[in-house]
């Protein structure tokens, strides 16, 4: 990054009782001197910048007050370490709410989801360039924070995934939203089975927009202090737009001219298994589900598709085992949302996924899952229903359920 006097944390980098701020808030000047650029840093990298309650606080105040500031005209997010971007919640915190007892018993876990639902619903609805730097890992919650920015960036190490079947969760953070509107039936299988994505798989996806190399972060914020910014903010995304395609396309010229035999960037593992992938699921194009029971009986035909592939391919396998490893009655809750996601607005998406994700913390299976992966690590959970034949539809309709009566949802102002 620039040195200073071009530089200066804000206040809100202070807020933390931590030794170091979990957040990092820097505004770098732009070369005339007159705009700032803002440069969020998740700074827990020994946890692979996995987002709590007090970072969820941070980064809202941060959003809020450069979304309000004329002079800062762009905003970058990235994140600390080389692992990762955001690995997602810190579901520890999660699991010790939910066996909390008394008045502390879900008090995190429910402030948690309303306070992160909210943070990403503001990422969405910045209005000023955002850019995220996708790199290493970016899952679960740290997803939900990455996809909302308006110009996402992947590098060579991205490894981007929905991975929360393996926990008991469902794919969160208007997950509902973007994974229904992927390509058909690649939603499907990035929800069901928390396959990696790649920056190749991405591109071709949509889920991210520029593919640049890992160690251009510095350079492109130096690039970003001498544009011309103005107080257009369609003609500064244009401007941030022509700068991402141009470090995007010295980022494969660059390998090809060092490494011809090696490119930076892997190829797709997704197009190894597109075929593949389309044939799981073909059927239920030809079918229209509506009921719960028309989903179970598709999924029931996708899982015994699955099973009777034989392939040598890992990053297949590896869906396959998530797959089968993973919670029966999320991946029952993953066709409904991937149904009705589709057909609803983003902020319709986070007032419906608001009560998914509180009702989670009240059945077992999220808080069995964690047990399972992060506390015992044991790595084999007993989810409450043991295979997706044995999931009743009522049980998917509880975890459907409002908490609250009409008009009383936490986000009914959003």
């Amino acid at each position: 990054m620039p040195k200073k006097p071009v530089s200066k944390k804000t206040k809100s980098a202070t807020h933390s009782k931590r030794a170091e701020s979990a957040v990092l808030a820097e505004e770098i000047l732009s070369h005339d001197g007159k705009h700032r650029i803002g440069i969020m840093t998740l700074n827990s990298a020994k946890t692979m910048n996995a987002v709590d309650l007090e970072m969820v606080n941070l980064i809202d105040d941060i959003l809020a007050r450069w979304q309000d500031d004329d002079d800062i005209v762009a905003m970058v997010m990235c994140g600390a370490g080389d692992k990762a971007f955001c690995a997602g919640g810190d579901i520890r915190q999660l699991y010790d709410s939910m066996q909390a007892s008394g008045d502390e018993h879900l008090k995190y876990a429910d402030a948690f989801f309303q306070g992160e639902y909210s943070k990403n619903y503001r990422v969405h609805r910045f209005g000023k360039p955002l850019i995220a730097w996708g790199h290493g890992f970016v899952m679960g919650g740290g997803l939900g924070l990455f996809i909302g920015a308006s110009h996402k960036v992947g590098t060579e190490t991205l490894k981007l995934a929905w991975p929360e079947i393996r926990i008991g969760l469902f794919p969160d953070v208007a997950g509902s939203y973007y994974l229904s509107r992927l390509p058909f039936p690649l939603g499907h299988w990035m929800a069901l089975t928390g396959s990696q994505m790649n920056a190749a798989d991405c591109k071709q996806a949509g889920l991210v927009d520029y593919c640049v190399a890992n160690s251009e972060l510095k350079s492109l914020i130096e690039q970003l202090r001498h544009q011309p910014w103005q107080t257009n903010k369609a003609m500064n995304n244009q401007y941030v737009r022509e700068l991402l395609t141009c470090f995007e396309q010295n980022s494969g010229a660059n390998a090809e001219d060092i490494l011809p035999e090696k490119p930076l960037f892997p190829e797709s593992k997704l197009a190894d298994n597109q075929d593949t992938i389309e044939q799981l699921f073909a059927p239920m194009t030809e079918q229209h589900f509506i009921s719960l029971a028309d989903n179970k009986l598709a999924l029931e035909g996708v899982a015994v598709r699955m099973n009777a592939v034989t392939s040598d391919n890992a990053w297949f396998n590896q869906g396959r085992d998530n797959f089968n490893a993973g919670c029966p009655a999320t991946a029952h809750l993953i066709m409904r949302q991937l149904q009705l996601g589709q057909n609803m607005t983003l902020k319709e998406v986070v007032q419906w996924e608001l009560i998914l994700a509180m009702q989670s913390v009240r059945h077992p299976d999220f808080s069995e899952g964690i047990r399972a992966m992060v506390v015992d690590k044991d790595f084999q959970p007993k989810w409450q229903h043991s295979s997706l034949e044995d999931v009743p539809n009522d049980w998917v309709e509880g975890l459907l359920t409002p908490l609250w009566a009409d008009r009383e949802h936490p986000f009914q102002a959003l």
